[in-house]
């Protein structure tokens, strides 16, 4: 009798949920459907990640590319896509950075370069390093060149999507989701001085349609950094400048939306086919040394 009642019981408790579902739209929440990274190398100089010779230098820098897939409230799956960089802190690297980016020529070194009192090179914020927001000196490490009449030194990255047969979205050809903002990992209330080896970028959302709906496409990811010093690119890579930098790494994330079978991805990183063909110039809007404009993030589609 007692298993007669409980089975009644859930029967009355199915059909009620169904009468809900039927009745009125339940929302769903933000689910994350699958995640996956890529690790990487930065080098200096830049070397072809499809060279074996890559491996075998001390790396400048480490990175990650995270990449997950949420499904909205509405059934639209987003691709969100983040960077971070991690400055390997043993003293072998320290004594590296500090002999391979000292640039004595160059009387601006010196003020970004700090000594202690064993005159020992202290480590630059990784992140004060990289990004572009703030005033020169104080939230940030770049400023004025005297000799370009830009202000650049900061690193950004920069998204397009396209379909299934190469042709760029409408919703990036003339706006690529871009931001040079990043992040200190593992310091709060950091400031200049503060000692931060790892910086995380803006997190980027690329819509990829509804769940219900097959789909097919891919979006490609460029970092760069403004300022390069003229320094000779890998064989094969873009001749194109970035705002007088280059490219540190590209990637591309392929993607394929079956409706029952869900949708699945893969991040590759790659030789970049060509530059970003994007205005970093304009895009800073920094047109005198006084100038403190930011330059705006563009981090999903509109």
């Amino acid at each position: 009798m007692k298993t007669i009642r409980r089975n009644l019981l859930l029967v009355a408790i199915m059909f009620f949920a169904c009468g809900l579902s039927q009745g009125a739209e339940v929302p769903q929440v933000d689910t994350s459907a699958s995640s996956k990274k890529i690790s990487f190398d930065v080098h200096w100089p830049l070397l072809n990640p499809e060279e074996k010779v890559a491996r075998q230098k001390m790396a400048l820098l480490q990175g990650q590319v995270t990449t997950r897939l949420v499904e909205a409230t509405d059934g639209t799956l987003l691709l969100k896509i983040a960077v971070s960089l991690t400055r390997p802190s043993d003293e072998a690297h320290r004594e590296f950075w500090n002999s391979s980016l000292a640039f004595p020529e160059y009387d601006w070194m010196r003020h970004v370069r700090v000594w202690d009192v064993q005159r020992q090179w202290l480590w630059p914020n990784l992140a004060y390093l990289l990004r572009a927001y703030g005033t020169e000196r104080v939230d940030r490490y770049g400023g004025w060149d005297p000799g370009h009449h830009v202000d650049n030194d900061f690193a950004a990255v920069l998204v397009r999507k396209y379909d299934a047969a190469g042709v760029e979205s409408p919703g990036t050809k003339d706006k690529p989701l871009v931001s040079a903002e990043w992040h200190p990992e593992g310091v709060a209330k950091a400031d200049r001085q503060s000692l931060v080896h790892t910086a995380r970028s803006d997190e980027f959302a690329v819509c990829l349609g509804e769940k219900r709906m097959p789909g097919k496409g891919e979006i490609r990811l460029w970092l760069i950094y403004a300022d390069f010093l003229r320094s000779p690119v890998p064989r094969g890579w873009p001749k194109q400048s970035e705002f007088d930098g280059g490219i540190l790494a590209f990637f591309r994330v392929d993607w394929l939306n079956q409706p029952g079978q869900g949708c699945q991805f893969e991040i590759t990183q790659r030789v970049p086919p060509e530059n970003t063909r994007f205005d970093w110039k304009l895009w800073m809007n920094r047109p005198t040394k006084d100038s403190e404009a930011e330059a705006p993030p563009r981090l999903a589609e509109e």
